[in-house]
Order: C-alpha cells, then sequence, then structure tokens
C-alpha cells in the first residue's frame, strides 16, 4: 500500500482538458492586459495564500485565481470567464481589481507613479479542496480579508512593465469551517504588457527569509530578477535548477560573477488549467542565501526545455 504522506507529496496529473471557449479568446493575443497579484507564507510554512487578478479589457475578460493552504489542507478558486471593463487600471492613482458577481477585490493606489506601501484585498468565494481544481465555484465557502504593507521594492527588472514589492501581510481567512491568520513574509506585484500571455515556458519564484527576498524569472535565454540580501540588492545574471519535482537544487549566477547555492521543498504543489495544458504551482521551503527561506515557485513548462537550456549555458 503507498503511504498517505507519498500520495500526498506525488506530483499533481500532467495531463490537462481541451482548452475553454474563454481561454481561447485571449489565447495569443497582443492585446493590452494587466495584472495584480498578493501573496504571502507564514515563516513557518503552516498557511499561504496568493490571490490573482488578470485583466483583458479589449477582449472583455478576467482571470481571478485564490489558493489557500493551512495546516495540510489545499483549497483553490480559479475562473477565466468573469466580465471586465474598457477601462486600464494598471497607470491609474487609485486601482480597483474586481470581477462581479463575485464578491472579490483587491485595491491599490499608487502616488507620482510610485506604488504605495498598502495593498487591501477581501473575497467571498466557493473554493475547491483540490491540488488540480477546475474552473468555477467549488464546494467549500471560504472568506478572505486583509492588507498588503510593502517595505522594499524591487529594483531589478523581472519583465518589461512589471514592478514588484515586499513586504509583510495581515490578514484573515475562514474556510471550510476553520480560521487562520495570515501573518507573514509577502509581496505584491502589479504588470501590464501587450505580448501573449502562457506562451514562452518560465519558472517564477519568489522567496523571503530573514532580511532577504527573492524574484526570480527563468526563461529559455537566460534569467532575470535578482535577491535582496541584508538591504543590498544583487541583480541576477542567470540561474540553474532542477526541473519541477519535489525538492529542487539551484544555482543563483549574479552579476557580479558570485553565485549562491539552495535547496526547496515544495510543502504542497498544484495546477491550474491554461488553455489546453497545466500550469504548476508550489509553496515552498528551504535554503537560501545563508539563511532559510519559504516562498512560491511556479513553472509554465517547454518546450523548448529552459531548465537543459540553463545547465547547458552554465556548462560553457
Amino acid at each position: 500500500m503507498i503511504a498517505r504522506r507519498t500520495l500526498l507529496a506525488a506530483a499533481p496529473a500532467a495531463l490537462a482538458a481541451p482548452a475553454r471557449a474563454s481561454d481561447l479568446a485571449v489565447r495569443g493575443s497582443k492585446a493590452y492586459s494587466e495584472s495584480a497579484m498578493v501573496m504571502t507564507v507564514s515563516l513557518d510554512d503552516a498557511s499561504a495564500m496568493t490571490l490573482r487578478f488578470c485583466r483583458f479589457p479589449v477582449e472583455g475578460q478576467t482571470w481571478l485565481w485564490c489558493h489557500v493552504f493551512h495546516e495540510g489542507r489545499f483549497y483553490a478558486f480559479t475562473s477565466h470567464d468573469l466580465p471586465c471593463t474598457s477601462e486600464r487600471l494598471a497607470g491609474v492613482q487609485l486601482a480597483r481589481y474586481d470581477a462581479p458577481p463575485l464578491k472579490t477585490e483587491l485595491v491599490r493606489l499608487r502616488r507620482g507613479g510610485k506604488l504605495l506601501p498598502m495593498v487591501r484585498f477581501s473575497g467571498e468565494l466557493m473554493f475547491h479542496e483540490s491540488r488540480s481544481a477546475p474552473h468555477g465555484a467549488g464546494k467549500v465557502p471560504g472568506r478572505i480579508h486583509g492588507q498588503f504593507l510593502g517595505v522594499s521594492p524591487l529594483g531589478a527588472q523581472v519583465l518589461e512593465g512589471r514592478e514588484e514589492i515586499y513586504g509583510f501581510c495581515d490578514g484573515e481567512v475562514e474556510i471550510g469551517g476553520r480560521r487562520l491568520t495570515l501573518n507573514g513574509l509577502a509581496k505584491f506585484h502589479e504588470q501590464r504588457q501587450e505580448a501573449p500571455r502562457f506562451e514562452q515556458p518560465f519558472c517564477y519564484s519568489w522567496l523571503a527569509g530573514d532580511s532577504a527576498n527573492a524574484t526570480t524569472l527563468l526563461g529559455a535565454r537566460g534569467a532575470r530578477g535578482g535577491w535582496q540580501l541584508d538591504g543590498v540588492e544583487k541583480p541576477l545574471g542567470d540561474m540553474v535548477l532542477d526541473p519541477p519535482g519535489d525538492e529542487r537544487k539551484i544555482i543563483w549566477k549574479f552579476k557580479d560573477g558570485s553565485a549562491e547555492t539552495g535547496r526547496l521543498k515544495a510543502f504542497v504543489r498544484y495546477e491550474v488549467p491554461v488553455y489546453d495544458r497545466k500550469w504548476t504551482g508550489s509553496f515552498v521551503k528551504g535554503e537560501g542565501p545563508g539563511r532559510d527561506v519559504v516562498g512560491v515557485m511556479n513553472d509554465w513548462a517547454g518546450p523548448p526545455d529552459i531548465y537543459a537550456a540553463a545547465r547547458a549555458r552554465a556548462a560553457v
């Protein structure tokens, strides 16, 4: 008999259903889109949450993702067929990301073109208790509310049109008859673009620990982003890491010629149906540059094989 722990740690199913009509409406679109996301993981890795809006104003479509982990139980809500107004939010002073008729929103402020260090979020959703949940409402009622308090923006650019700020999250979640407090390290980002989304393979991560934060993005031609370590930012030159799995070794190679090694272990892995494939996410803990870290690591697998390409670059 296979142990329950082994089943829980196993990778989610790799196959996805045929693409939904709502996904086909935006797949490959070069029209303007924008996204905003808050994510938080407690230092004891007992709880974690992400909330993401992605708006396609030209197509009139909003994607909403929310994932909650608490003491071994995982809840997911995703929908790609929510309405969207034609206005563009990413550049305005006061932006309210929402998706009526759902009672879920994320509100952020700007001043002088810069993100201000506070984001408010709330939601009432019907979740699936599943690591491979379909789109649409589940059977588990959940309510979230809280705020992100930013401390330090990332200077190194991960993508054009994207801004990242690190900080803390304070809030509460009631889900499945249980209540948890959100009180952990956190990150917020807002991104605008006109390139198609989910077209090229990538591995994205946010990691945080004692006086440390990192955002990294590995693609076919290299890596971008960087670490903030003890108040000093170290831009990333490249990185090498294992393909998606329960445990992954990493080498972060910085532009100044130095390097750091780490190892991450997923305490939960999950999937989101995107087009006719699966986006894979994970909440992780492990070893960073000289300290313990927690965070997220998410993959949109190739081809091309970005992990093999990184190993090949390192071998030259």
